[in-house]
């Protein structure tokens, strides 16, 4: 299902053609005339652009159309951002002084080389998009189709309370049961009791769970109380390693299995204890049969909680009988709907709707996850042509893309979510599955990439927040986990909701995990590494000078041993990279390749060994965020940061090196610094 999401991307492309910026510099060095036929190329495009989005999801050329339009369309926004950071680095105080050296970093020294340089690549972009402005005829697309949802103010109201989720619909005769279960096993001989549960993907197994393993009852009755989620990789290390610290204890330097079983021995010891393996896809009984081996305190009553879709799986690990999720009943299943639907609406005001609901619900199924989504989304909706879009919808009919028959539910909520929303949700599908995403993180990538609308109104922090409140009241962001003062700290996705980003995003997002060498695709825009087992990672292994579309790169572990050795100052200088999170001990001193990325809005280099940022850093004239969090060795920033008016965000928590701040940082108005006694504006 690779939703070629084409509209929000060409409005990013308008607002920067049109800043005052780029209109300045480009009537000064004389590329008018070049801009002008860009916008009107654009404009014929941008004028069936929404119509032809929603025919993408029934032709095939269709979607093979927008799929050519898109990568033009980011060819256009490089070409754009190179403009508008050759005018940044065009200004007075980059020019000239101590800092000139700087600026020729990035900067084409000769003027005439520049503009030989900029109409050429302009005038390869606007031929493409004549090619493709040419064959849009063909489909007889509708001019003036507009986005059919905004996010409205209220709307911001409603989502920016959010703090819980709804209460479990149709499961306290399965919690009741399940708990009675677990407390009278206290006086059992058997060392260890389990409990499977299982059911098809979105039934709320997780959930049931969850309200078991917060019950008072449960939580007076066992000593330690353990939660590891499995997902699909068994892995006998990973898991000891999550079951010893999520018990509190800690694996330290401990690499081998028999070790850490040892430790996970003495943590058990004399303890009665509760320990959930929750989402289990492993059918091995041996693999299964060594973790068994080590979760032995010697004493009675301890029971584990399995969940898993598949009755095999939960049949080969349990020793009581099996707990089958059944679908809820129609009267639950209403009741989901409406809690989420209609809010505090009176329903006895809107007598068609709940007609309308009522069949609505009826399509979803008795599936929990499928409702939420819909009713989620339906909240704010108010029309009743607007239900009835969504009871009436062909998507309903497309065959699904798993067994459960899920998926179908889950891609009409998501194609009537807005567009930027759209956007936003489906680059989360470059965390893994099961990944506690930090909230602000997330938003940070959301802005480096531009895929924030800014409405001159509020700060695009501001703005991210919403748009995360809004994914999260929808359901596609969910285990909201909260700080002291009840902030939201980090959140999960479900994993049908990440296998739908993932259809969505197809190969624009690509994980490599666990140390594997993986081929990337070539036309990869979002990279990521995720290796909780610390395994040595070069960067040279993959071919990054030959990722010419990459714009973020993550390393989801922080202390991930990274090696830059064969990357070359030049690698990646052709790349598009906006973002780039590398923390980690092993970074002994600035990554020279760092100088080329002239795009790049977003740098993360925490925990990491350097001892100063080189003056030719504030060449990266698009920065917004700097994290240098915990690098201790670091004495010095660069004199001239001031000059980086973009930045918005510098957190140098715990650089205990750090004695003095550049002059004149107060000159950056947007910048929020955190350190080691405050965080505010600079």
């Amino acid at each position: 299902m690779a939703d070629a999401l084409v509209s929000s991307l060409l409005d990013l492309i308008f607002g920067n053609l049109n800043s005052a910026l780029v209109q300045e510099f480009g009537q000064a060095r004389g590329f008018k005339k070049e801009l002008q036929k860009l916008e009107s190329t654009l404009s014929t495009i941008h004028a069936v652009i929404h119509d032809a989005e929603e025919k993408q999801t029934k032709s095939n050329a269709v979607k093979n159309w927008l799929a050519k339009l898109k990568d033009v369309a980011y060819d256009a926004d490089d070409v754009l951002d190179d403009f508008a950071t050759e005018a940044l680095l065009q200004r007075p105080e980059i020019c000239g002084g101590a800092i000139k050296r700087v600026r020729n970093f990035f900067s084409y020294r000769n003027p005439i080389l520049f503009r030989f340089k900029m109409a050429r690549k302009i005038k390869k972009v606007v031929e493409r998009l004549d090619e493709i402005a040419a064959e849009k005829a063909k489909f007889h697309f509708r001019e003036g189709i507009m986005e059919t949802e905004h996010v409205s103010d209220a709307e911001r109201r409603h989502t920016s309370s959010f703090v819980t989720e709804p209460r479990v619909y149709g499961r306290d005769d399965d919690k009741e049961k399940i708990v009675q279960l677990l407390v009278a096993n206290m006086n059992s001989q058997d060392d260890i009791s389990i409990y499977a549960i299982f059911g098809m993907g979105g039934l709320g197994k997780t959930t049931l769970t969850q309200a078991v393993y917060n019950d008072e009852r449960v939580m007076e009755h066992f000593e330690l109380k353990i939660w590891v989620c499995v997902s699909e990789e068994f892995n006998i290390k990973r898991l000891t390693r999550a079951i010893i610290e999520s018990a509190g204890g800690m694996v330290g330097d401990l690499s081998e299995l028999d070790p850490m079983q040892c430790r996970l021995r003495d943590i058990l010891n004399g303890k009665r204890f509760l320990l959930v393996l929750d989402d289990v896809w492993n059918e091995n009984q041996d693999e299964w049969d060594k973790l068994k081996s080590a979760l032995k305190s010697g004493v009675g009553g301890n029971s584990i909680i399995v969940t898993t879709r598949i009755e095999k799986i939960a049949r080969m690990m349990a020793t009581l009988p099996l707990h089958q999720l059944e679908l809820l009943s129609k009267d639950d299943s209403w009741s989901l709907f409406k809690r989420l639907a209609f809010d505090s609406r009176e329903t006895e005001h809107h007598p068609n709707l709940i007609m309308i609901g009522e069949d609505i619900v009826k399509k979803c199924g008795g599936v929990p996850l499928a409702i939420k989504a819909l009713g989620g989304m339906l909240r704010f909706k108010d029309k009743e042509i607007d239900w009835l879009a969504i009871k009436e919808s062909e998507m309903w009919d497309v065959p699904a893309e798993d067994e459960n028959g899920i998926i179908p539910s889950l891609r009409l909520s998501y194609k009537h979510l807005p567009l930027h929303l759209r956007q936003c949700f489906a680059v989360c599908s470059i965390f893994p599955k099961d990944y506690e995403i930090q909230r602000e993180y997330v938003i940070q990538l959301w802005m480096a990439n531009g895929f924030i609308p800014s409405n001159g109104q509020m700060d695009l922090e501001d703005v991210g927040h919403d748009i995360f409140n809004n994914l999260l009241w929808r359901s596609f962001f969910q285990e909201p986990r909260k700080d002291w003062l009840g902030n939201i700290m980090s959140f999960k996705m479900h994993d049908l909701i990440h296998d739908l980003a993932l259809s969505i995003m197809k190969n624009e997002c690509f994980t490599m995990e666990n140390g594997m060498i993986q081929e990337v695709p070539k036309e990869v825009r979002h990279l990521s590494y995720n290796n909780p087992h610390s395994l040595q990672f070069h960067v040279w292994n993959i071919d990054v000078d030959g990722l010419r579309c990459l714009r973020s790169f993550h390393i989801l572990s922080s202390f991930c041993p990274l090696h830059f050795d064969g990357i070359s100052p030049n690698a990646l200088k052709k790349s598009s990279l906006r973002m780039l999170h590398f923390p980690g001990r092993s970074i002994k001193k600035w990554p020279i390749f760092v100088h080329r990325l002239r795009h790049l809005r977003f740098l993360d280099l925490s925990f990491s060994d350097i001892k100063l940022l080189p003056e030719s850093f504030t060449s990266l004239q698009n920065l917004q965020t700097l994290n240098l969090n915990d690098c201790h060795k670091l004495c010095k920033l660069p004199s001239d940061m001031r000059n980086m008016i973009k930045l918005r965000h510098l957190d140098i928590v715990i650089c205990s090196s750090l004695m003095h701040m550049p002059n004149k940082m107060g000159q950056l108005a947007q910048l929020r610094i955190c350190d080691n006694v405050h965080c505010g504006a600079a």
